[in-house]
C-alpha cells in the first residue's frame, strides 16, 4: 500500500483528496497542488476518500485554505473523515476549516 496520495477530479469537476495527506506523503507536493486550484473563484475538496491523515496533513489542509484565501478562491472542505475531525478538533481548527 503506498503512503502517497492524490488529487482527483470527479465528473462533476470537485476535487478529491485520496489517500494517506501525512508527514510523509506531502513532502515536495505543496506547490504542485496549491497551483492546481488557482483560475477558479471556488473550489469543492471531497476528503472523503483520505485514509490516514496526521497533523502535518490538517496543517497542510490549513495552508491550503489560506493560499487560496489569499488568491480570492473560496475552499470547501467536505465529507471529511471522522480521524481529521477529531484532529481540527483538538487543534481548534474545525470551525475554520467547517470541518463538522
Amino acid at each position: 500500500m503506498s503512503n502517497d496520495f492524490t488529487i482527483d477530479t470527479n465528473d462533476d469537476g470537485q476535487l478529491a483528496v485520496v489517500g494517506e495527506l501525512t508527514r510523509k506523503s506531502i513532502i515536495g507536493k505543496q506547490q504542485k497542488v496549491f497551483a492546481d486550484i488557482v483560475g477558479q473563484d471556488s473550489q469543492d475538496i471531497d476528503l472523503s476518500k483520505l485514509n490516514k491523515v496526521d497533523t502535518a496533513g490538517l496543517a497542510w489542509l490549513l495552508a491550503l485554505f489560506e493560499f487560496a484565501a489569499q488568491k480570492q478562491i473560496k475552499i470547501n472542505y467536505s465529507q471529511p473523515p471522522l480521524e481529521l475531525v477529531k484532529l481540527a478538533t483538538l487543534s481548534r481548527v474545525n470551525e475554520l476549516l467547517a470541518l463538522d
